[in-house]
């Protein structure tokens, strides 16, 4: 039975407490939403009726007397989506269910990363119709793509300053498939997945920073991405740190994404190979090109002097930004998506630099830092995650 917008939209926001809060009871569900008891219990039936929702059984520490609330829960594998994230590293394809669980997966790795100009967006099509006909069994609802820049509707392009991102044809690749196919920025796709697919995540304020080639933050505000029409929020790695560091390729003079992102590690590494006989990379690699950041974290575990400055300097201005940020905006978690920090000495020595500005300041600090595994497949599931939230919390 067709549903009115009204109805649409608080059945949204019920699916979306059971998503972040889950397993919750229905008057739990209806103090969370300010939703009235009665119409909570009609949703909800209707939720289980339609399958997406089941009972999970009576909560265990129940507060007040009484008969036991039920709890409620989503159902797993009730739609599949298809997530797959362009890099300059990977082309990444996965299948996950309504959970984010992953059904299917595949990594198209470009070694050395320029091997990357060698692929047009016909390769990235093909790949992805491959994929997808391997999916077909699951009958996929969608395809979503995360971008590395923000993505322009009007004309279906990829805006970023990265050149070669400007051959990829995305109302071609829209228009290959007989499912919707939506596209969103990565690390934004990312977030999403983050609050409605961890079961750890409650909080609906978060910052998540990811720092890969480039680096970019996405602000959780209240369960929505705040200032998703603005293509300049966000962009924290074009925040100045040093007004006399380097120029970096927007322009300015000391950006932070010239000591902290990825591709600015990676360069200085090449500069320190190129001109420095001592450094213990030349242990590690043949040629410059193969400098990634598993080399240069192996490197610095080796105590490779040169290499220890480049990432002492990223951390610092690093730990700079974030304590910056964290007098500014209210979130209790800053999540950090980076190979960086899969390293734990790098993350631990990242909170000591933040906590000595805190000490500095007499401030105490009120945000937790967590350092979140990384994968090549995390904006994959993450384009995943996007299609959840457009599809079944309406977001």
């Amino acid at each position: 039975m067709k549903i009115t917008k009204k109805q649409q939209a608080l059945q949204s926001k019920v699916i979306d407490v059971i998503y972040t809060q889950g397993p919750i009871s229905r008057i739990d569900i209806a103090n969370f939403t300010g939703i009235t008891p009665a119409t909570t219990s009609a949703i909800t039936a209707s939720l289980i009726e339609s399958g997406l929702v089941t009972e999970a059984g009576e909560e265990i520490q129940q507060q007040t007397s009484g008969r036991r609330k039920i709890l409620l829960q989503i159902v797993a594998n009730q739609q599949f989506f298809i997530g797959s994230e362009l890099s300059e590293k990977y082309f990444s394809f996965c299948l996950t269910d309504n959970l984010g669980t992953v059904v299917k997966s595949n990594i198209v790795s470009f070694q050395p990363p320029h091997a990357f100009t060698d692929h047009s967006s016909n390769d990235y099509l093909q790949l992805l119709k491959q994929f997808y006909h391997e999916c077909l069994p699951y009958q996929p609802t969608a395809i979503g793509i995360a971008l590395p820049g923000h993505f322009d509707p009007k004309q279906n392009k990829i805006l970023t300053n990265n050149a070669i991102w400007n051959q990829f044809d995305l109302l071609q690749i829209a228009q290959s498939f007989d499912i919707p196919v939506f596209s969103e920025n990565n690390v934004q796709s990312m977030a999403k997945a983050q609050r409605i697919l961890k079961t750890s995540q409650t909080d609906s304020n978060f910052l998540y920073l990811h720092i890969s080639r480039g680096m970019f933050c996405s602000y959780m505000y209240q369960g929505e991405i705040y200032g998703s029409q603005n293509q300049r929020i966000g962009e924290i790695g074009h925040t100045t740190v040093n007004p006399d560091g380097e120029l970096c390729e927007c322009g300015k003079r000391g950006c932070l994404q010239t000591y902290a992102s990825e591709a600015w590690i990676i360069k200085k590494a090449k500069i320190l190979f190129s001109h420095t006989k001592g450094t213990y990379l030349h242990q590690l690699i043949d040629d410059q090109n193969e400098i990634n950041i598993k080399t240069i974290i192996n490197a610095y575990h080796l105590g490779d002097d040169g290499i220890n400055n480049i990432l002492q300097h990223a951390l610092k201005y690093l730990a700079i930004t974030l304590e910056n940020i964290s007098l500014l905006i209210d979130c209790r978690t800053i999540y950090l998506h980076s190979e960086l920090f899969n390293d734990a000495e790098l993350f631990d020595l990242l909170q000591e630099k933040i906590q000595q500005n805190i000490s500095l300041a007499n401030f105490e600090r009120s945000q937790h830092l967590v350092a979140l595994p990384y994968t090549d497949l995390d904006g994959a599931v993450g384009a995943c995650g996007f299609l959840i939230s457009k599809f079944l919390l309406g977001k």
